[in-house]
């Protein structure tokens, strides 16, 4: 059996898009190659280079915990989730035909399950391909001009077992809300959801193995993650 790994994630970096009123995302070098073998503190030309990350638990690639959005004081906060929940079973719907700013309706979710005859299994993270990082990724409208669920169809999809959705836009809501239905309808279930994936064509339509494990950060509303799909073909 051959095994391919995908990375489904966005790069961290200075400057990288973050959600409204979220701190702006910063990588700076506080160590180089130079400084460190001049320091006189190692033998033998040894040196290092670090550097230092400032950035949300809710930027780039990253999941909610539910204490994000439930404000219930036994909320479980990222670290406390089981790991189980970031190594699932996986599907990856073809939403890129709808266009941008739309709401997702159950009818549109069954009509992408029945085209690549997928289904959603228990456990399972449903990821949504609707090419708006393809489409707008450096541009103003990566922020603005998304596609996203309504309530119907996050009840839909949670409500067949699966444990998390993501999709490549800064939500799984559409950008056109103000109540986010999409994440209340976690709060509700107790479910996750992943925003700012990257390029999800090559698994769109396809059944996979989701890896996307969340640093443990004590007590975080959230975590960036390495999103990774295992694809296995005989």
């Amino acid at each position: 059996m051959k095994r391919k790994l995908v990375d489904l994630s966005q790069e961290i970096y200075t400057g990288a898009p973050v959600w409204p009123g979220h701190p702006e995302t910063k990588v700076t070098v506080v160590a180089t190659h130079e400084e460190t073998l001049k320091s006189g503190r190692f033998e033998d030309d040894y040196s290092y280079t670090a550097e230092k990350i400032e950035m949300s638990t809710h930027g780039t690639t990253h999941v909610d915990s539910i204490s994000h959005i439930d404000p219930a004081s036994d909320a479980p906060s990222i670290d406390e989730l089981p790991l189980d929940w970031f190594y699932t079973g996986a599907i990856c719907l073809d939403l890129s035909d709808i266009p941008p700013k739309t709401y997702y309706t159950v009818e549109m979710i069954k009509a992408a399950l029945e085209k690549d005859g997928l289904d959603i299994r228990e456990g399972d993270t449903v990821l949504l391909y609707s090419g708006h990082y393809g489409r707008t990724w450096g541009s103003a409208a990566y922020l603005t001009d998304y596609s996203g669920l309504n309530r119907e169809s996050a009840e839909f999809i949670y409500g067949q077992g699966a444990i998390n959705i993501g999709q490549d836009a800064p939500s799984h809501d559409c950008s056109l809300t103000k109540g986010y239905p999409a994440h209340q309808v976690c709060r509700e279930m107790q479910t996750l959801n992943i925003e700012n994936l990257g390029d999800l064509g090559p698994v769109a339509g396809r059944r996979f193995r989701f890896i996307g494990f969340p640093l443990k950060i004590r007590k975080g509303s959230g975590s960036p993650i390495r999103a990774v799909a295992v694809l296995e073909d005989d």
